[in-house]
């Protein structure tokens, strides 16, 4: 091949190249632009949908009109929720300061136990220290604290956990149950210990009949020792989990090009 020819194809595989990156460059501005609006608008589902996008692109500009909302700047403590699990999501300890401010701050108890779960994503150590200078007054900030002690692996609420999951407000209920079927029971499934006809979902209420039944099985195990053990193996477990995620989460998009659905939601914790 002559000099000449060498030049053109390499030309041209520069073009292309050039071309798909600016492409993606095109296609990731207009993707800020619209996490930008979603962010402003007035729906706060809207909000909450575009808090929610950060977690895979955690873009540190936008991320900060979280931390601002969670300051004062939201009004709606259900969009307050959802910035708090974001940035408890995103995992970078840098935001810890504002997810404490909203512990110390936040008159809603709902966004107040989010927090005591971010603050247990972001920073355990630091999570530690601030569990033992804030006493956990409210029903509302030891079931947040409860929850974030068994996201760390720590079973000795439990007992306490499934005690809110009976006799709290349909929220805490709510909160309580969703804790206990994220943390406890792939302990009690693992052992062969969860109950087979036990038709429960994440987000709902269990009946107390259930409640009993997990009490009673769960004061026969070391569960302690079975969550050390299951947590030799929790960072292969969230790989998995992402890429699982991630799957959803396509499908879901694709679905919603091709058939109009909505995008489903995350959990919320």
């Amino acid at each position: 091949m002559r000099w000449s020819a060498k030049v053109i194809v390499l030309a041209a595989v520069c073009l292309a190249a050039a071309a798909v990156w600016l492409g993606r460059a095109a296609s990731a501005a207009r993707w800020r632009a619209g996490i930008e609006r979603a962010l402003r608008d007035p729906d706060p589902q809207v909000r909450k949908q575009g808090a929610w996008e950060l977690i895979e692109h955690p873009d540190p500009s936008l991320l900060r009109s979280l931390t601002a909302g969670i300051l004062g700047a939201e009004r709606d403590p259900n969009v307050r929720e959802a910035y708090v699990y974001t940035l408890g999501r995103v995992g970078d300890p840098q935001y810890f300061a504002a997810i404490e401010s909203a512990i110390d701050l936040d008159p809603s108890g709902y966004v107040r136990a989010a927090a005591w779960l971010a603050a247990a994503r972001l920073d355990p150590h630091h999570f530690r220290t601030l569990a033992a200078t804030r006493p956990a007054h409210s029903a509302w900030d030891r079931i947040g604290l409860l929850q974030a002690e068994l996201y760390l692996g720590q079973m000795s609420g439990v007992g306490e956990l499934l005690d809110w999951a009976r006799r709290g407000d349909a929220a805490q209920r709510q909160v309580a149950c969703r804790a206990l079927f994220k943390w406890l029971r792939p302990l009690l499934e693992a052992v062969g210990r969860w109950p087979l006809e036990a038709d429960v979902r994440e987000g709902r209420e269990w009946p107390t009949g259930l409640i009993a039944e997990i009490e009673r099985r769960c004061a026969g195990l070391a569960l302690q020792e079975l969550a050390d053990d299951a947590r030799q193996h929790a960072a292969t477990a969230a790989r998995v989990q992402r890429n699982v995620g991630r799957l959803t989460r396509a499908r879901d998009g694709l679905a919603g090009l091709l058939f109009g659905r909505q995008r489903k939601q995350p959990p919320d914790w």
